[in-house]
């Protein structure tokens, strides 16, 4: 993936008040009006959602945001409001306080805390303007300033107080995040009170003209929010981005740029109807979660404008708004890398049954970006993975498929051992023998693994497949012994994987095809189908049974 993000020239209006209108908008995003892409006050974020950057940026003791310049504000609601500017040639470090402060009582603009708190330093206690919301800032003084106990720090605090006139002084020990920049340091906001934490916006464009938070190895279209959630002592990185935006920084991850335009577009509206559904809710701030969305597989893979690609930004566009409907509700876009020549039935991965995500054939999948796989495990290996999920069978005795669907898919896996018996099914199978799908045939050693059911003119038989001959797409002849050492075989609706030869004693060797759950969308058989010449829209209504794009 390539860094390519270049926003589309307005076109020409046919008449002389658009062109204004459009020249107007122009200028505003090119900087010359004094408001930046994030920094109006009350800026509607209907459209936001919330991404945890799980993958680079969580469980940090810091985070830094290497723009010289950043805006920090709050969303209150649907609306984000800019509270100050911050400058640093390093960037800004964020960092949560480990010491406890003494809070003055008392509602102030944060430049009115700013003033009352250089004036109790000056009298000698050290004092930091927080902001603690939308609109309203506090002031803070570390319980232990100067290497002092705490009740010396309040006397000071206290007397210093009197002097300036603000009054009283809580004791109470409240935390606070540190800002460090070039100049110093400065405690800016409070830990999550009343739920919130703050947000970072960039003020000025990157060199691909785009509004993005720096944090190093990835940077972002949208708001950062830095906060501890669930209770941990930690930071994590939420990336607070529209959701046109964010789906720039998926498509590419998903799936390559380079591939036909329509399986991107395709590509494009399952995203967004995933992360519609997914996301649950837009900017409001969850103290205890905080976002509902990651930027791996466990949701969407999300790199961030860093691999952004003018063609999948293109198909993201071409689709703007568009999901998938099924009875004029928008539904979720599941998709998987490869489904091996047919997808599955919702029911038999995750147990519940949706009238739209039903099993299809996949047969223009035919050139998989993922091929076909085998794994071989010993028992000793088997051993190990179960009891690293705690499943203790002893010494592995056998390995049993229970409930096979009518795609190939091993719903119910029974492993018998020394110690008794254990059952693996549906997506725990998949994770747990860390195997690519769950589409797979098991063999042992004394297994003819390569015999298949060949129907002719006179009728049916079985054949081992290196005494077959293969008729390829172009109409050559040649013998399939010696070809591979796993053989696809291509059905009218389906295809299975069978591999030549059977594993050694001791071992088991599942051979399998298809990458992921299987549900929904196949991302390879999208692109055979663009291939083909089907559209977006055709690809969808295909692999999603019953829905229409709008």
């Amino acid at each position: 993936m390539r860094k390519n993000a270049k926003r589309l020239s307005c076109r020409a209006r046919q008449s002389v008040c658009k062109l204004l209108l459009c020249v107007f908008a122009m200028l505003l995003f090119a900087g010359v009006f004094p408001q930046t892409a994030s920094s109006m006050a009350g800026v509607s974020t209907v459209q936001d959602i919330r991404v945890g950057l799980k993958s680079k940026f969580a469980g940090k003791q810091s985070i830094t945001i290497y723009n010289t310049n950043v805006e920090l504000g709050y969303c209150d609601g649907r609306k984000y409001s800019r509270e100050t500017v911050l400058s640093s040639e390093t960037g800004v470090i964020v960092t949560p306080e480990k010491s406890a402060f003494y809070t003055i009582d008392g509602e102030y603009t944060l430049a009115k805390a700013e003033v009352l708190a250089d004036e109790l330093t000056d009298e000698g206690a050290k004092a930091y303007a927080v902001m603690l919301a939308p609109g309203k800032a506090g002031i803070y003084v570390p319980v232990t300033e100067n290497g002092g106990t705490g009740a010396k720090a309040l006397q000071v605090l206290e007397t210093a107080a009197k002097k300036c006139k603000v009054t009283p002084v809580r004791t109470e020990q409240t935390s606070a995040y540190l800002i460090r920049l070039t100049a110093g340091e400065r405690v800016l906001f409070a830990d999550g009170t009343e739920g919130y934490y703050p947000q970072f916006g960039a003020t000025q464009r990157d060199e691909d003209g785009i509004y993005a938070v720096d944090l190093g190895p990835c940077s972002y279209r949208g708001r950062m929010e830095i906060g501890r959630y669930g209770g941990k002592s930690t930071l994590t990185a939420v990336n607070v981005v529209p959701l046109e935006e964010y789906l720039y920084g998926v498509v590419p991850c998903e799936m390559p740029a380079s591939w036909h335009t329509e399986a991107l577009k395709a590509q494009a509206v399952c995203a967004r109807s995933y992360a519609l559904i997914k996301a649950g809710y837009h900017a409001e701030t969850d103290v205890k979660r905080g976002f509902r969305m990651v930027d791996t597989v466990q949701s969407q893979v999300y790199g961030g404008t860093t691999y952004e690609h003018a063609r999948s930004n293109a198909a993201v566009d071409a689709t703007k708004g568009e999901t998938l409907c099924y009875e004029n509700r928008t539904v979720t876009g599941y998709y998987c890398s490869g489904s091996g020549g047919h997808t599955e039935n919702v029911e038999d991965v995750w147990g519940f049954a949706v009238p739209y995500l039903q099993g299809v054939p996949d047969i223009y999948e035919t050139n998989p970006s993922k091929k076909p796989w085998s794994v071989k495990l010993s028992k000793d290996e088997l051993t190990r993975l179960l009891r690293s999920e705690g499943k203790d069978v002893g010494t592995v005795k056998k390995v049993m498929q229970e409930v096979v669907t009518s795609s190939g898919r091993v719903t119910s896996l029974r492993i018998v051992g020394s110690l008794g018996s254990v059952r693996l099914a549906t997506d725990a199978l998949r994770n747990v023998l860390e195997l690519a799908s769950t589409k797979f045939r098991v063999y042992d050693s004394d297994s003819v693994p390569d015999r298949v059911t060949i129907q002719g003119a006179s009728g049916t038989r079985e054949a081992a497949i290196h005494d077959c001959y293969v008729i390829s797409g172009d109409g050559t002849v040649q013998s399939a012994d010696g070809l591979t050492k796993q053989y696809v075989v291509l059905s009218a609706d389906n295809m299975e994987s069978f591999p030549r030869y059977a594993p050694e004693a001791g071992e088991y060797l599942f051979a399998g095809m298809g990458h992921g759950h299987g549900v929904g969308m196949s991302q390879s058989g999208a692109y055979g189908m663009a291939e083909a010449g089907f559209d977006y829209k055709e690809i969808l209504e295909h692999y999603f049974t019953g829905i229409s794009v709008r």
